[in-house]
């Protein structure tokens, strides 16, 4: 998570503005340059940011606003991060060497260090620098008060203008992935980028960007945009009283959402729970069970069950003790009562065609996650009758 709110920040680091007073006609590289120039002169700005992510046919969006003063250095973040049908809120504040964040609804403290920022002005001046080195590749027009700069390539050497969107998005939302190792393995199909700067203060005044690349056989898009407002009238950040005297440390917020996931095997699940693990009588043809998992924590606990065919399409099976224990991250858009094997039980249908189906067997509470677009909804509901 602390990766990921740094990569949204130096992301957004992309967009910041350059204040010249050259007249003259500027090339497309002497705009870019300005802009550099100009990063020790910046007091403040408002940026606002979207970047999604899909891959294999799921989304993975952000979207957040900050406001960035610097002398002193201080932050105020406020965004959201969300896959398909599940989203989370985070806020944090920067000030000096200081972090508050607030994720889960509790706020706690920790360092600077931590989030991998030394200086606001580093990642200001190495961004733009990226940005810099294909100065002789951009595109520029003019309309009456902009210039118009535009990127368009492909291949290994943009891999070093997308990375930080793609970590933002990826980094904490998915699994078994090694971004560091897997960024070196990429192929840029393509990138796109396009930057407006007003003609008069040479602010950047929006971005946007477009990528489609492929990793480990998956094609993956990008699309971000973003823009900047409030150039030098941002006032210094504080940190509110009652976030600090309610902040905990980092070591204290883990211990409370602290939670034990486990992969075993359904045998040694079976053993070691004392709650029935219902059977999956009907599996689809070319899908097996491909990963089993025990989770738990102070509060609660789980079994999930992924089942998979060989292009990666899938479903989630999961059980719990009771219906206290559900978490109910799914956010459907539309739902309708289904009945199974006699029990009643809520399907949810989300604009993406993700499809929650929740109900009570015997002493468990069920749920099956599965995807309109991997296999038709009759298919899924078979799959739940088949659940004894």
């Amino acid at each position: 998570m602390r990766k990921t709110i740094a990569l949204l920040i130096m992301a957004s680091f992309l967009l910041l503005a350059a204040c010249g007073e050259d007249k003259e006609p500027l090339t497309e590289g002497q705009v870019l340059e300005q802009a550099i120039q100009a990063n020790a002169d910046l007091e403040s700005y408002t940026t606002e940011m979207k970047i999604d992510t899909e891959i294999m046919d799921m989304i993975v969006s952000i979207e957040g606003t900050a406001d960035v003063t610097h002398d002193p250095d201080t932050l105020y973040l406020d965004m959201t991060m969300g896959m398909t049908g599940i989203s989370m809120d985070v806020e944090t504040y920067i000030v000096g060497e200081e972090v508050y964040m607030n994720m889960f609804g509790e706020w706690f403290i920790t360092d600077e260090e931590e989030m991998g920022l030394e200086s606001f002005d580093q990642l200001n001046e190495g961004e733009l620098e990226k940005l810099e080195a294909f100065a002789d590749q951009f595109e520029m027009t003019e309309e009456e008060d902009q210039y118009i700069l535009a990127l368009t390539g492909e291949g290994e050497e943009f891999e070093e203008l997308i990375e930080p969107y793609f970590d933002t998005s990826m980094g904490d939302l998915t699994m078994d992935i090694d971004l560091e190792e897997d960024l070196s393995d990429i192929t840029i199909n393509s990138f796109e980028t396009e930057m407006k700067v007003d003609k008069e203060s040479m602010l950047i005044q929006s971005q946007t960007v477009q990528a489609e690349f492929e990793m480990d056989g998956e094609s993956i898009q990008v699309t971000a945009e973003a823009t900047v407002s409030n150039v030098n009238e941002v006032e210094p950040i504080e940190v509110p009283e009652e976030v600090k005297e309610n902040a905990v440390t980092e070591e204290e917020w883990e211990e409370d959402f602290a939670f034990l996931e486990e992969e075993m095997s359904l045998e040694e699940i079976k053993e070691n729970v004392d709650y029935t693990i219902p059977d999956v009588t009907f599996v689809p043809e070319g899908y097996e069970m491909t990963e089993s998992y025990y989770s738990s924590d102070d509060e609660s606990e789980m079994v999930y069950l992924i089942y998979e065919d060989e292009d990666w399409n899938g479903f989630v099976f999961s059980i719990y003790p009771s219906q206290e224990d559900y978490d109910g991250m799914f956010e459907g858009e539309e739902t309708e009562t289904i009945t199974i094997n006699g029990n009643e039980g809520n399907l949810a249908v989300d604009d993406d065609g993700f499809m929650c189906l929740t109900w009570e067997h015997e002493d468990v509470f069920l749920e099956l996650i599965g995807e309109e677009s991997e296999m038709p909804k009759e298919l899924f509901l078979q799959i739940a009758e088949g659940i004894e």
